[in-house]
């Protein structure tokens, strides 16, 4: 279980840092038997005192380092709220999250400014990066205020596995039905916790702050919550609860999956959960067979077909991220392109993705320039992926298999996975190759033989097959030359 504690203090902390520093340790003291602890929207010097930013912002790295003591001292997660960061000639709204040994967990950027009656549009630099922490109560997402009013920066924490939220907040008094409205939409719209810590009073303004701070489970319960004046709301938590709530009413699994402005790839885990990945890089390794006689084989058979022999074993291909879809066609301006199967990792900040993929090249470019054939097509992956912890004690016992055109009676190709380098090899070879592999890196893995000559057909599609646990990945596509269009 998890006991979590919202600080709700007043709109403004007056006085020095130091100040401040007392302030805010006196009141954690007082919590310290919690395993999360949160405060409010920039309460120092106050989201009103405009022209206190810059002071503040000078003052931020010394209260950084009081709160890393705080946390280790307390034993808990500590969320510092928000505070005003300098970062060059530039300030932002940030939250800081540390872990109950005094190390940054995560570090979040309001990506959201108000600029309704406030200056912040004016004096601050919005943040970017949408922020998920790792931490030891479970994977937490990271907002300021304002951003409750975009559901989709939610849904982005969801999809990269938040089941909770942690909300700093400086919301007026007003708009109280938006900010409760708000909360529990945010919950039960994601089936996560939602820990809200807003402030309470003016400062310096005719618009109070409403406080209404609250701690809100995935059913959108309020579990603890406060009225308009300081204080502290504190409730023991199941952190479980929201993959349970996830499981027992599935409607994140039921959801259909839109097109994405930034073109992150939107997949689906095993469990029918939406996954976000924002590929980087894309990286198709060829002739990574386990036996160098079948490499050798290989290579004299794209002789044949009048393709260059590599200049290096295992070779490599770097495309832009652009190149890969999960689209169920692709456009081609050749007769001559056809796919072939392989196996992708998705190389995400704490995890790695299997999904079967082809390879989808023109091959009459091929014969000419390689690194061009291999750009001028996209590569298809299967929409659903595998965790690669769940698979990599029987990897080998995997099979490929590819048919065009699709569900043709015999497979175009068909073989273990076994025949080529398995995952930890593949990256091993990769992060020598390149000095790395970071997150957002995806690797194609090569292929394995096809039964005969590479075959031309409007459609084909690939699966990778997992008999162990009677499980399959598969991608189906449609080829269209738009050269034949009129």
């Amino acid at each position: 279980m998890t006991k979590v504690s919202l600080i709700q203090l007043h709109a403004q902390t007056p006085g020095e840092p130091r100040d401040a520093i007392d302030f805010a340790r006196k009141r954690v003291d007082a919590v310290s038997d919690s395993d999360l602890i949160v405060l409010p929207e920039i309460w120092y010097p106050g989201y009103f005192a405009f022209d206190d930013y810059e002071r503040a912002a000078n003052a931020t790295p010394g209260l950084l380092e009081a709160f890393s003591e705080m946390a280790a001292a307390a034993n808990a997660c500590l969320h510092v709220g928000s505070l005003i960061e300098a970062d060059g000639t530039d300030h932002f709204n940030t939250s800081v999250l540390f872990g109950p040994d005094g190390v940054e967990l995560a570090r979040y950027r309001k990506m959201h400014l108000f600029g309704f009656g406030t200056k912040e549009q004016q004096l601050l630099t919005a943040g970017t990066d949408v922020v998920v922490a790792e931490t030891p109560l479970g994977r937490l997402g990271m907002a300021v205020c304002y951003d409750l009013r975009f559901p989709e920066l939610f849904r982005r924490m969801t999809e990269r596995g938040a089941i909770g939220f942690v909300v700093a907040s400086a919301w007026p008094h007003p708009r109280v039905e938006a900010w409760t409205t708000l909360l529990r939409a945010r919950a039960i719209e994601n089936q996560a916790f939602m820990f809200a810590c807003n402030g309470v009073g003016s400062a310096g303004t005719s618009v109070p702050l409403c406080g209404r701070s609250g701690i809100i489970d995935p059913w959108g319960v309020t579990v603890a919550s406060l009225g308009d004046d300081p204080g502290t709301a504190t409730a023991v938590v199941d952190m479980e609860a929201s993959d349970a709530a996830r499981d027992r009413f599935p409607a994140l699994a039921d959801r259909q999956l839109l097109a994405d402005p930034d073109n992150d790839l939107v997949l689906r885990r095993e469990d029918g959960r939406a996954l976000r990945f924002n590929a980087q890089r894309l990286i198709l390794a060829g002739y990574t067979s386990r036996d160098a006689d079948a490499v050798a084989a290989y290579i004299a058979k794209l002789e044949e077909e009048g393709i260059a022999p590599p200049d290096e074993i295992p070779s490599y291909f770097v495309l832009g991220a652009d190149r890969l879809t999960t689209a169920g066609s692709v456009e081609v301006a050749t007769a001559a392109s056809c796919g072939e199967v392989e196996f992708a990792l998705l190389i995400d900040a704490d995890d790695i993705w299997v999904a079967v993929a082809s390879d989808h090249t023109d091959r009459s470019l091929e014969t000419v320039d390689i690194p061009a054939s291999k750009q001028s097509c996209v590569k298809v992956l299967s929409e659903t992926v595998w965790r690669l912890s769940d698979i990599e004690e029987h990897w080998d016992e995997l099979i490929f298999e590819a048919r065009t055109p699709a569900g043709a009676g015999e497979a175009y190709q068909s073989g273990p996975v076994a025949a080529l380098h398995p995952p930890a090899e593949l990256i091993r070879l990769v992060e020598e190759r390149f000095g790395g592999a970071p997150a957002g890196s995806v690797i194609l893995s090569g292929t394995i033989p096809a039964a005969g000559e590479f075959e031309y057909h409007p459609t084909f599609e690939v699966e990778l097959r997992d008999p162990v646990r009677n499980r399959s990945l598969k991608a189906s596509y449609s080829i269209t030359n738009v050269l034949e269009e009129n």
